[in-house]
């Protein structure tokens, strides 16, 4: 026993050792410095190689002045830079003088296209940066080569070598020479665009600012009063003529004309400025209803049982292909452009709206059309008021006559979804906590509009509808895309009924909770951005990462260490959520046996390890300078957590070597169950009582662990039996044979055996009834059998044994 322990000990020392040497050495170790002595190495070409190296330089050479020659990227950047330079240019003096003038849907359109310039002018930032580079690279070479072949030169000229090779050499570096001129010729033409870029995308983002900054002065105006209470009449000149009426009439016209006409501009030149994007998202939404109606045709019968959820949710979406790809493309899709113009993010919803407004009912309740059929109307009202509506006194009763519209949607939309709420998961959670709040918010809105705060009205109706509006559009997307997960599997005809139902459930208990998390997510940050809080949240955690604090040479910040605690907690959620994927049933039926839970326990390991480092280099700690801490601290943590450290080790060995997977029934220490959980440190045993054990990892690599379960699931079960000793005993060996064999849960092969071993104690015969079946099925087939030998006894009028007393007289 004493020897075991000093061996563990030497073992674990040894480990520690290994593990945190390389630490200490490199604590110890000093940077590499130059010196006086270091030994350069020997660049000069030897004088039987020059004629070769004179070759490989020409076959180089002509290379290099192919890479050289005139790039039609950069001079087709270089003309269209004075373009875009004199369009900016124009533009910014333009946008100047207006700027105090444009309302806030001109100023989204203006910084998208700004962003537009920005983004062109990064690609050819990008394109000079790689010409640049693979310039510079040349530069490098020729200028070793030129050192290279005038040391050699000097060397020849110290040994007096022939003037006839001195003239190769000199002719050599004049080419070098010449090849080095063309090079710092590109580089200045290349460093002249560079120079000409970066003024223009100085400027792009200079008016970028500007329109930021006139944002947030807006912003700062939602709590002014900017027009006068709604309740004070209108004048109207009643001395106006008819002519003047007429006259008004066509300016109204005209301008709604020009309205009109100025957006179909927008949207033409936001397309033509976007064309990959918009191709891609054609293309995008096309694929998705290909891939539906395939999916439909093929669809089969057997496989199709609705039984699950998801499973009736998706052949719902199936049969409204249309809809389904366009509320689920057009929103994944819109994501594709770095922003949208007001005008073509307008489009987007009405399509989303009208493909919710055909399929949402049909997955939840048909009720709930009223709600999304007031909803369809507000925005339309909304977005139709931007073109067709000029004056300011009607569009202040048009938002409170939304706002009041909202509000009985809102009443509506509680009372469908109170009612029904398992069909509404996971919207009616949402709907209990926003939907007060924001009815709240409608109220506001009417008030603020009624004394005059029409910018804040108008902020918080838009707000509020646009925000409802994609909850609404991102849980239905949700919804499909999970969808599109059962499709997928349901399109691979040589999956078998069995894999196909346990991918099914895995996506309806695994897989959609995420996507629900990813859409929550999704909606938090639109909502805060429609709320016009974006620059005030980003402001307020800036300020609040910049937060420090010093002690002594030590700077310990408060971004630092949310950062850190941040991404650690993700860390240990994505690793859970591994486990439990891993572990769940459908992925252990899946994969071979045990590999589920080695894969989990091994990427565990990995993710929290990785995560760990991305942490404390997000916190900024500088791990090589914990080397030599570490290496210190490796000897004593050797001795104090050797447990921990051999339990981990254990772990390890768990995963690769396998003895011991998930569901098997084992016996250790006195404890029987099934193994629910191996972790890092322990594994968790659940016995047939009820109760849980953990069980460190070490006692099931070093003590000796029974596995009922390891190669298989097959069990002999023994059954003893006895009878009246008048019975006969090849009758009774027939009738346990024949019980045996005739249940459905005991093995054909080996049949079923009974043996006789002859007369007890008490004079009674003895049966041993031996049969195969598995284990889980063993106890229920030991009743059962037990049962049917009691009726066939009795039937056969074969006795129990008579029990016997003996009296003992002292």
């Amino acid at each position: 026993m004493a020897l075991n322990k000093i061996f563990s000990k030497s073992i674990f020392l040894f480990l520690y050792l290994f593990l945190f040497l390389p630490y200490i050495i490199l604590s110890q170790e000093s940077s590499p410095q130059i010196s006086d002595t270091t030994q350069v190495k020997d660049i000069v070409i030897k004088i039987t190689d020059i004629p070769e190296e004179t070759e490989k330089l020409g076959q180089r050479i002509n290379k290099l002045k192919e890479i050289l020659r005139p790039n039609t990227n950069i001079s087709e950047i270089d003309s269209l830079l004075v373009i875009t330079s004199l369009e900016v240019k124009n533009k910014k003096d333009t946008l100047y003088a207006q700027l105090k003038e444009i309302d806030r849907r001109k100023l989204k359109v203006e910084k998208v296209f700004w962003l537009n310039y920005r983004t062109r002018l990064k690609e050819y930032q990008d394109i000079i940066k790689n010409r640049t580079d693979d310039v510079s690279e040349i530069n490098d070479e020729i200028v070793n080569e030129v050192l290279k072949w005038e040391r050699t030169k000097e060397k020849l000229v110290n040994s007096n070598n022939s003037n006839d090779l001195y003239k190769g050499l000199d002719q050599v570096l004049e080419t070098l020479q010449n090849v080095l001129n063309v090079v710092h010729t590109r580089l200045d033409a290349i460093f002249i665009v560079q120079n000409g870029i970066t003024e223009v995308v100085l400027t792009v983002d200079e008016v970028i600012s500007e329109i930021e900054l006139a944002e947030l002065q807006l912003q700062k105006d939602y709590f002014v009063f900017d027009s006068t209470p709604i309740w004070v009449s209108k004048k109207i000149d009643t001395s106006e003529s008819s002519s003047g009426k007429v006259e008004e009439d066509i300016k109204v016209r005209q301008l709604v004309s020009n309205t009109i006409e100025e957006n179909k501009e927008q949207l033409k030149d936001f397309i033509l400025l976007n064309k990959v994007p918009f191709v891609f998202q054609l293309l995008f939404i096309f694929s998705l209803f290909l891939l539906m109606i395939r999916v439909n045709k093929n669809w089969r019968d057997k496989i199709n049982e609705l039984t699950n959820p998801i499973e009736i949710q998706s052949k719902i979406i199936l049969s409204n292909p249309i809809a389904a790809s366009l509320v689920a493309g057009v929103l994944i899709s819109s994501f594709f452009y770095e922003a949208l113009i007001p005008v073509f993010g307008e489009i987007h919803v009405l399509i989303i709206l009208l493909g919710t407004f055909f399929l949402l009912p049909k997955l939840t309740n048909k009720r709930f059309n009223i709600f999304l059929s007031l909803i369809f109307i507000v925005y339309l009202i909304y977005t139709a008021q931007v073109y067709i509506v000029s004056d300011v006194y009607i569009r202040r009763w048009i938002t409170i006559i939304n706002a009041s519209i909202l509000i009985i949607a809102f009443l509506d939309g509680i009372k469908v979804v109170k009612k029904s709420p398992n069909q509404f998961k996971p919207l009616y959670r949402l709907f209990k906590i926003v939907i007060p709040i924001y009815i709240v918010f409608l109220i506001i809105s009417i008030t603020a509009n009624a004394i005059g705060m029409s910018a804040l009205s108008k902020l918080l109706l838009f707000a509020v509808l646009i925000s409802t509006l994609l909850g609404i559009v991102v849980n239905l997307t949700v919804k499909v895309v999970a969808s599109l997960t059962v499709i997928l599997f349901k399109l691979n005809k040589a999956s078998n009924i069995e894999a196909l139902t346990t991918m099914v459930n895995a996506t309806h208990k695994r897989i959609q909770p995420i996507l629900v998390w990813i859409g929550f997510f999704v909606w938090i940050l639109i909502t805060i951005k429609v709320f016009d809080l974006s620059n005030l949240f980003n402001n307020w955690v800036n300020d609040l990462m910049a937060i420090k604090w010093e002690i002594g040479e030590t700077i310990i910040s408060l971004g630092g260490i949310l950062a850190f605690i941040s991404i650690f907690i993700v860390t240990i959620l994505i690793a859970k959520l591994i486990a439990t994927i891993l572990q769940d049933d459908w992925m252990v039926n899946v994969l071979p046996r045990g590999l589920a839970s080695a894969i989990s326990l091994i990427l565990r390991i990995i993710i929290v390890a990785v995560g760990f480092y991305i942490a404390a280099t997000a916190a900024g700690i500088d791990l090589s300078k914990l080397g030599f801490i570490l290496g210190a601290l490796g000897v004593g943590i050797g001795f104090g957590l050797q447990n921990v450290v051999l339990n981990f080790i254990s772990g390890l060995i768990l995963a690769f070597e396998r003895p011991i997977n998930l569901g098997d029934t084992i016996e250790v220490d006195q404890e029987f169950g099934v193994v629910t959980n191996i972790g890092v440190r322990s594994s968790t045993i659940k016995s047939y009582s009820g109760y849980e054990s953990i069980i460190p990892n070490g006692d099931l690599i070093s003590k000796k662990v029974n596995n009922y379960t390891l190669a298989n699931r097959d069990r002999r079960s023994k059954l003893i039996m006895k009878t009246a000793p008048n019975a006969d005993p090849l009758k009774v060996i027939e009738l346990f044979n024949k019980v045996a064999s005739n249940h459905p849960l005991v093995f054909k092969d080996p049949i079923p055996a009974t043996y006789f071993n002859g007369y007890d104690i008490d004079g009674s015969l003895d049966f041993n009834l031996l049969y195969w079946t598995t284990f889980s099925d063993n106890l229920t087939t030991n009743s059962d059998i037990s049962l049917e030998i009691f009726k066939a006894l009795k039937e056969a009028d074969i006795h129990a044994p008579a029990p016997v007393r003996r009296i003992i007289k002292e």
